[in-house]
């Protein structure tokens, strides 16, 4: 077991500079961003607050659920002008979670921000991150060595589990648990490889299998027990032993955030449209009014629909469900 360089004595703390940005009365049908911010991912706590990674200027946007907007200015005296945060998650006990290049971050409830620094890391590295039910947190990560799932306790104390990835440089772009605790992951490579999909289980032993295409994003559980995950103009699915198949429509192209929703059923974004699959691979899409290129979203089950992020516009979209 490893602490984290930045956990004991010589960790460095960035105290984050919020600003009210607008406040409503009831939530506006469009979240205006700075102009320059590009959203990435987005997560919704438990309390309905709605964060967005903004990960050209370096801040984290927490969105109440009246619409009122605060930003959170992530930089420290080694990082000015600041942080590009790439990926976000909400740990159990609500703190925000977040990675950039060779660090990762955590805002506590307080809003207090700290940075932990793995030495081991490449540039570029740590990649995505997910939560689980006991407070910790997973991450994808690259060394001179190979990639690593990387396991942080509620304690603040790291193991890691090594992934055998294939050789031309992945990054780790999807993290999610699925039936029996397996933590699955999606990798895509630089270059025109072909991406990867496999899984951890409790014993640190993986298995990995080839997919089509070498753009991956997210991987979610499904309703059917399945996983499912996002390719370039596809969406896939994983069998808990490794049986792989595609999904595609006509005019789908470019599939950003993929989550399980409402109806037995995945949801996602393409460039430009809300997208439904059902379990029995049957896709439909709606086009969102506006759109010029949307990233991720999240589901607000207290509002019945969806928080989009539209990335080219810097503003967030809420799509209602379809009928």
């Amino acid at each position: 077991m490893l602490t984290l360089a930045g956990c004991t004595g010589t960790h460095r703390t960035a105290v984050p500079e919020t600003s009210a940005t607008s406040a409503t009365s009831h939530p506006p049908r469009t979240i205006e961003l700075p102009g320059n911010s590009w959203p990435r991912e987005l997560a919704m706590a438990p309390d309905g607050t709605l964060w967005v990674v903004e990960s050209s200027i370096g801040f984290l946007a927490s969105i109440s659920p009246s619409g009122r907007v605060t930003q959170h200015h992530l930089t420290d005296a080694l990082h000015a002008p600041s942080l590009d945060p790439g990926y976000l998650t909400i740990a159990s006990d609500g703190s925000v979670w977040f990675s950039c290049a060779l660090d990762i971050g955590r805002i506590t409830p307080d809003g207090t921000v700290r940075l932990f620094h793995d030495p081991p890391l490449v540039y570029g590295s740590p990649d995505t991150i997910t939560a689980g039910s006991d407070g910790s947190v997973w991450y994808g990560g690259t060394t001179a060595d190979g990639w690593r799932l990387v396991h942080i306790t509620a304690k603040l104390v790291t193991s890691h589990i090594s992934v055998p990835l294939h050789q031309f440089g992945p990054h780790i772009t999807g993290l999610a648990f699925g039936p029996g605790e397996r933590l699955w992951f999606t990798s895509s490579p630089i270059g025109n490889e072909r991406g990867e999909v496999g899984y951890a289980d409790s014993h640190g032993h993986t298995r990995i299998w080839t997919t089509d295409d070498p753009f991956l994003g997210p991987i979610v559980p499904g309703p059917d027990g399945a996983l499912w995950f996002a390719e370039r103009a596809a969406i896939g699915r994983i069998t808990p032993s490794g049986s792989i198949s595609y999904h595609r429509a006509p005019k789908m192209k470019y599939t950003g955030g993929l989550v399980s929703g409402p109806g037995n059923a995945l949801w996602f974004t393409t460039s430009t449209s809300l997208g439904r699959i059902t379990t029995t691979g049957t896709i439909t899409l709606w086009p969102i009014p506006g759109a010029r290129e949307l990233t991720d979203l999240v589901y607000d089950a207290h509002r019945h629909g969806f928080w989009v992020a539209d990335a080219e516009a810097a503003v967030l979209r809420w799509a209602p469900l379809p009928p």
